[in-house]
């Protein structure tokens, strides 16, 4: 059983899935997770490529069909002509719970690792794939192991979702910077120290421009920190916020490099610099973000000369990187073709396709090498540094919960720019903050 809290508060959703799949069951094999095909013949028995199948898709995130097309959908289509791939798009009246409720099919849903758990379960449509995974011959040992790890953990030895590509966090740079102000560019293999000697070089006022060295983002940073420290402990039941971890990862990733010029910015502006402040602005040097990020929004760096670097380590950690943020594939409990919707994630996570999403850009979830080194070589940006983005080993990933992404936007990373401007000191900003996480989980758990 998975945890009470996900169940608590997905019991709700759980009774709607119920009453839908009560309706009436499907050729694509609710009876269970032995029934995958249309004959309810094991998965690897069936000729997939033959027959006709609809695969009903959705972004929980609320990507729109284009995104999904580039990213995954020409893979799918290429291998299964016969398969007509429906996707819709998540938006107010057709949110998972909502498309659960109206008895809208959907076979597939996919978001990241820290946030599908919340509307997956929300609408009660959490499905254990072991049986599909067994049937339809997909090895489990040939994935990067911290996140099946993390998958098995979450859902107490079943398993909900697989990954189909990944990202860490790296440091990006301005080139321009670096130039003008006559400071080595970054190197992969730093540590914080090298990070803050760097910074302390480009923070400088030059033809009337304030530049600052570095800066983060405290909803990603701190998500993936590189410490695995968790959010929420699931035996307490209560939010994490006041171990002594945290105060050493806000340290280390904002209060060791905000200089004068960081601190009178974001108290001028009532926020922290962004990539916006590298890429538009360009009164930034560094900024550790998603390794995707160039890919998911090139047309915020194409007006700038930049590159990459591995993320910088800790001392006593060298070596190690941030953890994982993998995007992963759910089939839902109701799904009427569960067997289809199985091949399409098996091929997603084949090695010939990503073997292609690695060369467009994507990590790959593979443990592969080969797979590895093709990084971002087709890419538009192939020029660019991406053999930074192995370069650390991934750190192992902290428990998820689904109240993770409420307590780290709404409670967690507003203490960086309260203590950056000075409204208040490290320790009593968290202290704080678990005290308003507390109030939060346990109203939500009441619901």
């Amino acid at each position: 059983m998975v945890k009470r809290l996900l169940w608590k508060s997905a019991a709700a959703g759980v009774a709607a899935a119920v009453i839908v799949s009560a309706c009436g069951k499907s050729d694509g094999g609710n009876e269970g997770e032995g029934a995958t095909g249309k004959d309810n013949k094991p998965g690897a028995s069936v000729d997939y490529t033959k027959g006709e199948y609809e695969v009903v898709i959705q972004d929980l995130a609320g990507g729109s069909d284009e995104p999904f097309e580039k990213s995954f959908g020409q893979y799918i289509r290429k291998k299964f002509p016969n398969f007509k791939i429906t996707f819709i798009q998540s938006k107010e009246g057709t949110r998972l719970q909502d498309l659960t409720v109206s008895g809208q099919n959907v076979d597939i849903v996919y978001a990241s690792l820290e946030t599908i758990s919340g509307p997956l379960l929300g609408a009660g449509q959490q499905f254990d794939m072991t049986g599909l995974i067994k049937e339809h011959g997909v090895d489990l040992s040939k994935f990067e192991q911290t996140t099946i790890d993390a998958v098995r953990t979450m859902g107490e030895g079943k398993i909900y979702y697989l990954p189909v590509t990944t990202m860490v966090q790296v440091l990006f740079f301005n080139k321009t910077i670096f130039d003008k102000l006559g400071v080595p560019y970054p190197k992969d293999g730093m540590t914080w120290d090298d990070v803050h000697a760097l910074n302390q070089k480009l923070t400088r006022n030059e033809s009337g421009i304030n530049y600052m060295g570095y800066s983060a983002s405290p909803n990603h940073i701190l998500r993936m920190n590189q410490m695995s420290v968790p959010i929420y402990d699931p035996q307490t039941n209560k939010p994490m916020l006041t171990d002594e971890r945290w105060k050493t990862a806000i340290e280390t990733y904002f209060l060791n490099e905000a200089t004068g010029n960081y601190k009178t910015w974001a108290t001028a502006k009532k926020k922290l610099p962004y990539y916006t402040e590298m890429t538009a602005s360009q009164e930034l040097a560094m900024m550790v973000f998603n390794s995707q990020f160039p890919f998911d929004g090139p047309q915020y760096v194409k007006d700038i000369d930049w590159d990459l670097v591995s993320l910088p380590t800790l001392k006593d950690k060298p070596r190690l990187g941030s953890q994982a943020s993998p995007r992963m594939f759910a089939i839902t409990g109701t799904a009427k073709n569960k067997g289809p919707a199985m091949e399409v994630i098996k091929q997603l996570t084949s090695l010939d396709v990503q073997t292609e999403i690695s060369k467009q850009g994507f990590m790959t979830v593979l443990n592969d090498d080969n797979v590895k080194k093709l990084i971002g070589s087709e890419s538009q940006f192939k020029d660019k540094n991406w053999k930074a983005v192995y370069y650390n080993q991934i750190a192992p990933k902290s428990y998820q919960s689904i109240y993770d992404g409420d307590i780290l936007q709404k409670h967690l990373s507003p203490v960086v720019l309260k203590v950056v401007t000075g409204q208040t000191d490290l320790n009593s900003a968290l202290r704080e903050a678990q005290d308003q996480a507390e109030k939060f989980v346990q109203a939500e758990r009441q619901k």
